[in-house]
């Protein structure tokens, strides 16, 4: 019996040319979670594959064909997200977002929460500055979502929830913090860091920067979070290592300001 053909609301996550005429692209697709499929004619076919770049949002029409890889027969876009080109840093903050979730996503595993998380970062984008807060909750409503998020808000000796207060230890081996009367290892975070992170890590992304983070505290967050998702997706991300370069450039551009202006960058 011949399979049927199924239709998802589905986002692009990445798409690779195949030959001479298809493409094998990553979607997220609501009702199929992450699915890898071959669009024979995709390069051609302006008909049946329009808009069919990173971060679009459409209408996939998919058939499985046995194996890992599916067919992808055509997409309607509903949302191109063209615009997302027109600024490097917003540019690369979209490639980072739809990365880090091919990468952290298990394949052909529904999780409508997901599809919809990456989906509102997306549309922000085109609508908004791209802005570091907003990134940082992005990764840690992400790593909540799929059930990964390090232990940010509590002592995990003691269960003491002041550490917003007082500070406390990062102890990367487990990623969880310490209070400093359950341990003296591990490395210090500030209780502005710890803060910042437990306010980041249940925000609506819309509401990410009301609170601008200073130009430290982002850094301590970004520098904690960065070996928490390098450890969850098995070694470095291409996206990451970009946004890094854009930031070590924003940095050199800042060089005669003070060190503790509010915003080096927007990474």
């Amino acid at each position: 019996m011949p399979v049927l053909p199924l239709q998802t609301p589905a986002l692009v996550l990445r798409s690779l040319n195949f030959g001479e005429a298809d493409r094998i692209v990553t979607l997220l697709g609501r009702d199929t979670g992450k699915v890898s499929a071959l669009a024979r004619g995709a390069r051609k076919s302006v008909r049946r594959f329009t808009g069919l770049g990173s971060a679009a949002l459409g209408l996939a029409t998919l058939r499985e064909r046995g194996g890992d890889l599916w067919s992808f027969e055509a997409f309607e876009v509903s949302k191109p997200r063209t615009e997302l080109a027109a600024d490097l840093v917003t540019a690369a903050h979209g490639a980072y977002a739809c990365e880090l979730v091919e990468r952290l996503c298990a394949s052909h595993q529904p999780d409508p929460e997901t599809f919809a998380w990456l989906d509102h970062m997306l549309d922000l984008l085109t609508q908004r500055p791209a802005s570091a807060e907003r990134l940082r909750a992005f990764e840690l409503g992400l790593l909540e979502r799929l059930g990964l998020a390090p232990g940010i808000h509590r002592c995990d000796g003691c269960g003491r929830l002041d550490m917003p207060l007082t500070g406390g230890r990062w102890i990367p081996e487990t990623m969880t913090l310490l209070c400093r009367d359950c341990g003296s290892r591990g490395t210090p975070l500030a209780g502005a860091v710890v803060a910042a992170l437990v306010r980041l890590s249940t925000v609506a992304l819309e509401g990410a920067e009301t609170e601008p983070l200073p130009a430290a505290v982002n850094r301590a967050c970004r520098n904690l979070l960065g070996p928490v998702i390098e450890h969850h997706v098995g070694g470095p991300l291409k996206s990451w290592e970009f946004l890094m370069k854009l930031s070590q450039g924003a940095a050199r551009a800042a060089s005669p300001l003070p060190a503790d202006r509010n915003k080096e960058s927007p990474v």
